[in-house]
C-alpha cells in the first residue's frame, strides 16, 4: 500500500500500538475524576502478539514489532521521574501539538480521556506514520483499547505518545503540520459536513425555542442496551422495527451528543475524526430536544431523517437528515463513512404520516432517553402531538382572540470595544451616536428595558447627551483605548397566544400606531407595489377578502418554506432592490427574505418593518466562533395583537422571540428612519434630509393657512407644489398617498409634514444605509471625527465617519456563506478604521 493510498483508507496508518490503552498514561480510579492531578500509574509490558501484529524475534525482552519489520522502543515500568522527563523531552511545539489533540478527544473538557477517547487520540497521533501496516491487525488493536479499562490525563497521554512520536521518524516540520492537520476540524469531509452543519444551524433557525416541559415516556418495549454496559436507551418509532440503517443512525447522533460512551458500531478512524465536534452535536440535541422519531427517505438507502423534539408541547420539531451513511457488508455492521447533513425545523405536517401516527400513540413522545432501570416509576405520556403555540392552527388565527405575552427570561449585556486599523493615531475628538433599542414601553416586546453605559474612561467626566432615540458622547482621542461601550438588555420570551390561556400579567398591551409610524411601515413605491402585488397573485399569496393581518402574514411566511434558498450572491447582486428578489428568483440570504416578507405585507396593508442588528448565542459561537454575526428579522403589527416579532428566513415557522441566549436576536436599529429619530438627528447633524425641505414646507402652509386649521386634499395639493415647485400632477399624487397611509381625508400642517416624510422615509433603501441610525446596526454604534457637539447641530460636511468592523469579519462571512478574504480594512476608507469586539454575558432572571 502507497502512502497516499493508505491515507485514504477508514483505517490509516497505526504503529506503535500494544494490547491496549498503554499502562503508563492509565489512571487507576475505575470512575472517571472531573480534573485529574499528576498521578502515578503503574507500566506493564503488552503481549507481543497483541491484535495479530507479527511478533519479533526479541518480542521477549520488552521489545514491541514495529510494521515497518523493526521494533519500537521498549516499555518498562518506569519511575515518576522518567515519566516525567518523557513528557520533557518533547519540545514545546510539539508537546503543543499533542495537548490539542487531546484537548480534541476530550470531548466534555474535564481533563481527562475515556478509553475510547483515548484509542480516538492515539489513532490520530498514529495517522501520521507513513509506512505501509497490517489494516486489520491495527483495527483490532483499537478495538481492544476501546474496551479498556481507565482514564487518561494529559501527563499520561504525552508518556504515551513519546513512543509513537520516536516511531514516526518524521522531519519535524511535517509533523507539526500533520499535528495541526487533525485537529484543524477541517481536514476531512467529516470536519467540513459539520461545519456546513453548525452554519445551517444558526442560518435556518432564527430561535431555538426553549418551550416544554420534559415528558418521560412509559416503560419501553425496544431498548439498545450499549456496549459499554453503562445505559440502555429506548430506541425511538422508526428504529425499533425499522432498517438497521435507521438504527445505526440513531445509535450514531446518540454516540456524537454524548448521550452515551458507546461507539462500536462505528469504525474506529471515522470515531477518531468525530470525537472534536461531539460537544457541537451535544449542545445541539439540548437545544432542539431528543430524538422522536427515525425515518429512512422513500426510495434511499443510505439517508436517515432523525426528529428531535423538546417536549409535546415544543414550539417546534427540528429534522437532521444524515446523508451518504456507508455500512459495511457482513452480520456486525458498522459505520465505514457518511457524507453529510441537511438540519432545519418542520412542521408536524411535514413528519411522514406513520412515523407521526406512531409518535402519537402513548408513549411514542420521548422528552429524554431513560435508564431502563428507572422505567416504572415514568408517567404515561400524552396521547397526541400538539401543534405549535406560536404558530397556531389557521382557524386561530383567522378566528381566535390573540394576544402577544412577554416574559422576561435574562439581562444580557454587550461590551464592545474599538481598536484603531492600521497603525493609526486617534485624532483629537470623536462624536459618538449609541443607538437605543425599541423595548416594551413602545409597544415592541423583544426587550423589556434598555440602559447605555460608557466605560474604561477614567475619572474624567464624558460630555453626554441624551435623546429618545440614541446617546451622543463627545470623547477625546486618547479615550477610546479604554472605553467599553455597554449595552444591557433585559430579553424577554415573546408568544401569540389565545388569550384564554394566556398569563394575564404576561400580556403586552396592544399600542397604537400614530399616524407618523404607520405610514413609515406601510410605505413603499408605487411602481415596486405594483411589482410584489402581481408577484404574489400569480403565486396564489394575495390577501384574500377578510383575511385577518396575522393569518395573512403567517400564510405568506409558511410559503417561503418550501423550494427557497439561502444565497449570498445574489443578494448582493440586487442589493438595492431586494423587496421583490426573493419572490422571483426564491433565493436570498436573510435580508432578502425578511425585506420580501416586509414590503409585500405593506403592500397589502399590515405594517411591518425589517430589524437589523446581531443574532448572537452559543450556536453563533459554535458556528463562526464569533460572539455576533449580522442578522435580519422583521415585525408586523397585526391589528388587535400588536407587534409580532418573528424571521422570515427560509420560511416563517414560529412567531416570536427567544430571550435566553443560546441563539437569539439584538435589533439595533429598524432599517427604516422614523419621523422622531429624523427630527432627533436633526437636533445633532444639520442637511439630515429631507428635513430641512420638509421644515420649509410647514413654515409656508402654516404662514398661509394657520398652524391649526386642518386642510383639506386641494389645499395641501396647491401648497406642496408651490413651497416645494412640483408640477401639481406630482404634488397631488404625493398628497393621496400621505392620506391613504394616514388613513384620512384632511390633515393639519404639521400631520401632513411628518406624513410626507414618513412616506419618504419608509420606502426600501439599501439596508444599513441612509444616513440615520439605521447605520449603526452594523457595529451597535456610530462614529465621527470632529466635533464635539455643544448643543447646535453639527455641520455633517465636516464630520468624517468612521468604518466599524468586527473583528471576526473574515469567519462572519464564512458562516453566511459568503468568500471570506483577508483584507487590510484600513486601506479601504479614508478616514479611521476600527475593529469592533465583544463580549456578552447572560444572567438568567
Amino acid at each position: 500500500m502507497s502512502r497516499r493510498s493508505s491515507a485514504a483508507t477508514a483505517g490509516r496508518s497505526i504503529v506503535g500500538l500494544g494490547s491496549g490503552a498503554p499502562e503508563a498514561a492509565r489512571v487507576s480510579s475505575a470512575s472517571k475524576p472531573s480534573r485529574l492531578p499528576n498521578a502515578q500509574t503503574a507500566v506493564t509490558r503488552p503481549s507481543s502478539r497483541a491484535g495479530g501484529l507479527r511478533p519479533s524475534s526479541r518480542a521477549g525482552e520488552g521489545t514491541r514489532p514495529s510494521s515497518r519489520g523493526g521494533t519500537l522502543p521498549p516499555i518498562g515500568r518506569p519511575s515518576t521521574g522518567q515519566r516525567d522527563q518523557a513528557v520533557e523531552a518533547l519540545d514545546g511545539d510539539v508537546k503543543a501539538g499533542l495537548l490539542k489533540v487531546f484537548a480534541w478527544c476530550d470531548a466534555d473538557g474535564d481533563g481527562a480521556l475515556s478509553p475510547a477517547e483515548f484509542a480516538a487520540a492515539q489513532r490520530l497521533v498514529a495517522e501520521l506514520c507513513p509506512a505501509q501496516f497490517d489494516e486489520s491487525a491495527a483495527s483490532s488493536i483499537f478495538e481492544k483499547a476501546r474496551g479498556s479499562a481507565g482514564w487518561v490525563d494529559e501527563n499520561g497521554f504525552l508518556t504515551a505518545a513519546q513512543s509513537l512520536i520516536s516511531a514516526l521518524q518524521l522531519p519535524r516540520r511535517e509533523l507539526l503540520k500533520g499535528l495541526a492537520r487533525q485537529t484543524s476540524g477541517k481536514a476531512t469531509g467529516f470536519d467540513r459536513s459539520v461545519s456546513d452543519l453548525k452554519h445551517a444551524l444558526v442560518r435556518n433557525v432564527s430561535n431555538l425555542a426553549d418551550d416544554g416541559q420534559p415528558v418521560a415516556p412509559p416503560p419501553p418495549t425496544a431498548l439498545w442496551r450499549t456496549a459499554t454496559g453503562g445505559s440502555s436507551f429506548v430506541l425511538p418509532p422508526g428504529a425499533a422495527g425499522g432498517p438497521a440503517i435507521a438504527r445505526v443512525a440513531f445509535k450514531l447522533m446518540q454516540y456524537l451528543a454524548m448521550r452515551t460512551e458507546d461507539n462500536s458500531i462505528i469504525e474506529g478512524g471515522l470515531a477518531a475524526k468525530m470525537m472534536g465536534h461531539r460537544r457541537m452535536f451535544k449542545d445541539m440535541l439540548d437545544l432542539t430536544g431528543e430524538i422522536v422519531g427515525v425515518h429512512v427517505p422513500s426510495g434511499s438507502r443510505s439517508s436517515v431523517d432523525l426528529f428531535m423534539m423538546k417536549s409535546p408541547e415544543a414550539e417546534q420539531i427540528f429534522r437532521v437528515r444524515i446523508l451518504g451513511l456507508q455500512l459495511s457488508a457482513g452480520p456486525d455492521l458498522k459505520l465505514v463513512g457518511m457524507g453529510s447533513f441537511d438540519a432545519g425545523p418542520v412542521d408536524v405536517d411535514d413528519v411522514p404520516t406513520a412515523l407521526r401516527e406512531e409518535m402519537k400513540a402513548p408513549g411514542g413522545i420521548i422528552e429524554k432517553v431513560p435508564n431502563v432501570t428507572a422505567a416504572e416509576a415514568i408517567p404515561p405520556a400524552p396521547a397526541a402531538l400538539t401543534r405549535q403555540s406560536s404558530m397556531l392552527a389557521d382557524q386561530d388565527l383567522q378566528n381566535a382572540e390573540l394576544v402577544l405575552t412577554a416574559s422576561p427570561v435574562a439581562r444580557h449585556s454587550f461590551r464592545i470595544r474599538l481598536k484603531l486599523s492600521g497603525g493609526k493615531s486617534p485624532v483629537s475628538h470623536y462624536v459618538m451616536l449609541v443607538p437605543r433599542l425599541k423595548a416594551a414601553e413602545s409597544g415592541h416586546a423583544r426587550y423589556a428595558d434598555h440602559k447605555i453605559s460608557l466605560l474604561g474612561v477614567g475619572k474624567e467626566a464624558l460630555s453626554v447627551s441624551s435623546f429618545d432615540n440614541f446617546v451622543l458622547a463627545n470623547l477625546r482621542g486618547p479615550q477610546l483605548q479604554g472605553l467599553e461601550v455597554q449595552h444591557e438588555f433585559t430579553s424577554s420570551r415573546v408568544r401569540v397566544q389565545p388569550r384564554a390561556g394566556a398569563n394575564p400579567a404576561e400580556v403586552v398591551p396592544v399600542p397604537k400606531l400614530n399616524m407618523d409610524e404607520r405610514a413609515c411601515n406601510l410605505a413603499v413605491e408605487k411602481a415596486q407595489a405594483e411589482q410584489l402585488r402581481s408577484l404574489l397573485d400569480a403565486q396564489g399569496l394575495g390577501r384574500r377578502s377578510g383575511e385577518r393581518d396575522i393569518a395573512f402574514a403567517v400564510r405568506l411566511g409558511r410559503a417561503l418554506c418550501n423550494g427557497y434558498e439561502y444565497d449570498v450572491a445574489i443578494t448582493d447582486a440586487h442589493v438595492k432592490n431586494l423587496p421583490p428578489l426573493i419572490w422571483e428568483h426564491r433565493r436570498g440570504d436573510c435580508s432578502a427574505f425578511n425585506a420580501g416578507f416586509v414590503y409585500a405585507l405593506r403592500c397589502f396593508g399590515v405594517p411591518a418593518r425589517v430589524s437589523l442588528g446581531f443574532k448572537y448565542g452559543r450556536a453563533v459561537a459554535q458556528a463562526c466562533g464569533s460572539v455576533v454575526a449580522p442578522h435580519a428579522q422583521a415585525e408586523f403589527f397585526a391589528e388587535d395583537v400588536g407587534w409580532v416579532p418573528c424571521d422570515a428566513t427560509l420560511g416563517l415557522r414560529r412567531l416570536g422571540h427567544e430571550g435566553a441566549a443560546v441563539l437569539t436576536f439584538v435589533e439595533w436599529r429598524p432599517a427604516t428612519m422614523s419621523v422622531s429619530e429624523l427630527q432627533e438627528l436633526s437636533k445633532v447633524l444639520t442637511t439630515v434630509k429631507p428635513w430641512p425641505r420638509l421644515q420649509g414646507l410647514q413654515k409656508f402652509l402654516e404662514e398661509n393657512h394657520g398652524a391649526t386649521k386642518v386642510l383639506s386634499s386641494k389645499e395641501l395639493r396647491a401648497g406642496l407644489s408651490t413651497a416645494c415647485n412640483l408640477p401639481a400632477s406630482v404634488a397631488q399624487a404625493s398628497v393621496e398617498e400621505v392620506l391613504e397611509l394616514c388613513e384620512k381625508e384632511k390633515l393639519l400642517p404639521k400631520d401632513f409634514v411628518n406624513g410626507l416624510a414618513a412616506a419618504e422615509l419608509g420606502i426600501f433603501r439599501e439596508l444599513g444605509t441612509g444616513g440615520g441610525l439605521a447605520e449603526a446596526s452594523r457595529a451597535g454604534l456610530k462614529l465621527f471625527e470632529g466635533g464635539p457637539f455643544a448643543g447646535e447641530p453639527l455641520d455633517v460636511t465636516k464630520l468624517k465617519e468612521n468604518m466599524l468592523v468586527p473583528e471576526s469579519m473574515s469567519q462572519v462571512m464564512e458562516h453566511v456563506g459568503a468568500r471570506p478574504q483577508d483584507m487590510d480594512w484600513s486601506q479601504m476608507w479614508p478616514y479611521g478604521v476600527f475593529s469592533c469586539s465583544y463580549d456578552f454575558e447572560e444572567k438568567l432572571l
